[in-house]
C-alpha cells in the first residue's frame, strides 16, 4: 500500500486555499490535503505531523512564507516547499534558491500547472518522513 502523501496549503486568502485544496485532493486517494490560514497555524501543524509538500503564499500577516519556509527547513527537513506569490522578483528567486524551495509560482495561479508541478514534486526522491533523503 502506498503511504499517504500529506500536502499543506498555507494562504491567508480562503478562496485560494479552497481552490487549491479542491484541485490537489483529486490527485488520488493516497493524497491528504490540509489547509492553514497563517504561517503560525501551519507551523503548529508541521510540528505535530510532518508534511511531504507545503505550498505557501509569501505575503501573509504575521509569519511570512519565507519565515515559514525557514522554520520548516529546521523542523521538517524532508518537506518540499513551493512558494506562491504575486510579487516575485530577483530577490525572491535568490531567497528561494538559498532555502532550496522546489518552485516559486507566480499568482494568479494556473490550476492545471499547479496539479502537474505538485505531482512532480511528490514523485521526487522520497523525503525523510518516508525513509529517504532530500
Amino acid at each position: 500500500m502506498t503511504p499517504t502523501r500529506r500536502i499543506l496549503i498555507v494562504d491567508d486568502e480562503e478562496h485560494v486555499r479552497f481552490i487549491l485544496a479542491d484541485v490537489l485532493s483529486r490527485l488520488g486517494p493516497d493524497v491528504e490535503v490540509v489547509e492553514a490560514d497563517s504561517g503560525e497555524a501551519a507551523m503548529a501543524m508541521v510540528r505535530e505531523t510532518p508534511f511531504d509538500l507545503v505550498l505557501t503564499d509569501l505575503r501573509m500577516p504575521g509569519m511570512t512564507g519565507q519565515e515559514l519556509t525557514q522554520a520548516i527547513v529546521e523542523t521538517c527537513p524532508g518537506a518540499t516547499v513551493i512558494w506562491m506569490t504575486a510579487y516575485g522578483d530577483a530577490a525572491i528567486q535568490a531567497e528561494a534558491a538559498r532555502l532550496a524551495v522546489y518552485r516559486c509560482l507566480d499568482k494568479p495561479l494556473d490550476v492545471s500547472d499547479i496539479r502537474q508541478i505538485v505531482r512532480q514534486a511528490l514523485e521526487r526522491e522520497p523525503n525523510i518522513r518516508h525513509g529517504g533523503k532530500r
